[in-house]
């Protein structure tokens, strides 16, 4: 009986695991109204909905946060001004990372991706969730424990994980 060698059977799975996943995305990218002269691309995601926002309309992703709450989860780095005041940050809201900053402004450019391109785009959301998925883990621990102070903890505020569908 032939056997396929398990680094072939390893990336079979992976790529099975792109196109489940591909398969829990929405077909059509919604283009919300945002706040005004800012560009809004909304979207499910694996078991979430979020949105990316260019709040200051330079083809870069300023925020991300829940269709559901419109909470901001991330941010660009050095930019936490910008968002808009009706807006409000998860409690373990963090800056996008290099990485998560490139794959969401390709999230503002949807309307010219292939099929290719958007497989990629939810293979690098889920990479670059994975990297930053310590330092929530972390920030939400302090708050399950009781480190942070009272008054943050008894903030309101959504449990980021199971916004993620994380448990």
């Amino acid at each position: 009986m032939l056997r396929a060698p398990r680094s072939s059977i390893l990336h079979l799975g992976a790529a099975a695991l792109v196109v489940v996943l591909t398969a829990c995305a929405s077909n059509a990218p919604t283009m919300n109204a945002g706040h005004a002269g800012a560009r809004t691309v909304c979207d499910s995601y694996i078991v979430m909905s979020m949105c990316v926002e260019d709040v200051t309309a330079d083809d870069t992703v300023d925020i991300v946060y829940f269709t559901d709450t419109n909470e901001v989860f991330m941010y660009q780095e050095g930019r936490r001004d910008v968002v808009p005041e009706d807006m409000a940050f998860h409690r373990c809201a963090v800056p996008l990372n290099e990485g998560m900053q490139t794959t969401t402004n390709r999230i503002l450019q949807r309307d010219n991706l292939s099929f290719t391109e958007e497989l990629d785009i939810t293979r690098l959301l889920i990479a670059n969730y994975t990297a930053a998925k310590p330092t929530i883990d972390a920030c939400n621990a302090k708050f399950e424990d009781g480190v942070v102070g009272d008054a943050a903890a008894d903030s309101e505020f959504s449990d980021f994980e199971q916004d993620w569908g994380i448990n």
